[in-house]
């Protein structure tokens, strides 16, 4: 439960990264200088490093992006509101939770790399920020049968089922040879699945194919829209071939029931609910701390909330 609630949390996160060199000093210089101060914890630009390392590995933004930068210091600073929060309410996690959530970011085919300690102790604050979510922050958020039904009956597009068609194809080179299949076809429809076999470059070769129409491209969509089944379709340009499409059946998707749609706008509905939780704690935390980012200690260029 919690791993699976630890991953959607990180999933806000926007880049992936260990921060380069960059700007006024190097980031190994940079390590130990403080970063920003919340209420009376200064922290050092290491840490931030760290959270970076820990939650998004390897894909770092380019050490240029200061926005980017920026926007994810910002995002520490949210994070370590919480943290503070978390250890104001005696929260704890221990060596075994940090090495079991470890071991569970191994990939099956690569060598494990040994978490070092810095990492280790980011991991460790993770985890404890969501146990504060869990724990405190999100642990009455519910969601009502009341809820549910209304959302279903507001929403009936979201759970009808698209309308599949199935096609038989016949693919050609250009629209001269398309043309004359055409015309063949119109005398005789009923001889596509053989003029398919000699003439289609499609693997398939005629064979009939089941679609969701609402994803075929909007010019097959037109050329197949007034189809009845066993009628053939214009020839379809596609790039530098042309396609012609015989229409073998239509089934109407059909709308889930509220029993079948429920679980899915329970989780939707809860995810709402947790962000604007999160996202109102946040707003009220930052409202009431002593906040101070040291852009001089930074290795970019500082353009978030908490300057000036």
């Amino acid at each position: 439960m919690k791993s699976a609630g630890l991953e959607r949390w990180f999933a806000v996160l926007l880049v992936a990264g260990t921060v380069l060199a960059s700007g006024p000093i190097g980031c190994r210089a940079a390590r130990g200088r403080v970063a920003v101060r919340i209420n009376e914890e200064e922290i050092p630009y290491g840490e931030f490093e760290e959270y970076l390392r820990s939650n998004l590995g390897q894909e770092t933004p380019p050490a240029k992006e200061a926005e980017v930068r920026s926007r994810l210091l910002d995002q520490f600073i949210g994070e370590r509101l919480l943290l503070q929060r978390a250890r104001e309410e005696k929260l704890s996690v221990g060596d075994a939770e940090v090495e079991s959530y470890l071991a569970g970011l191994g990939s099956p085919i690569s060598k494990p790399v040994a978490p070092d300690d810095g990492l280790k102790e980011q991991v460790r604050r993770n985890l404890l920020i969501q146990e504060y979510k869990d724990k405190v922050l999100l642990k009455d958020l519910k969601v009502s049968p009341a809820e549910i039904e209304d959302y279903f009956r507001a929403h009936p597009e979201e759970f009808q089922e698209s309308r599949v068609v199935v096609l038989r194809q016949i693919l050609m080179e250009n629209s001269e040879d398309a043309k004359q299949v055409e015309a063949e076809l119109k005398q005789d429809a009923n001889r596509f699945p053989q003029l398919a076999q000699q003439n289609s470059l499609s693997p398939d070769k005629g064979q009939p194919r089941t679609v969701d129409e609402a994803e075929l491209p909007d010019p097959v969509k037109e050329a197949i829209r007034s189809l009845a089944p066993g009628q053939v379709s214009v020839p379809v340009e596609d790039g530098d071939k042309v396609r012609v499409f015989q229409m073998v059946e239509r089934r109407e998707g059909k709308s889930q029931s509220l029993e079948e749609a429920g679980r899915r706008i329970e989780v939707l509905l809860l995810q709402r609910k947790a962000e604007e939780m999160l996202q109102r704690t946040l707003d009220a935390l930052r409202k009431t701390a002593a906040i101070r980012v040291f852009p001089e200690n930074l290795p970019f260029p500082y353009r978030g909330d908490y300057g000036g």
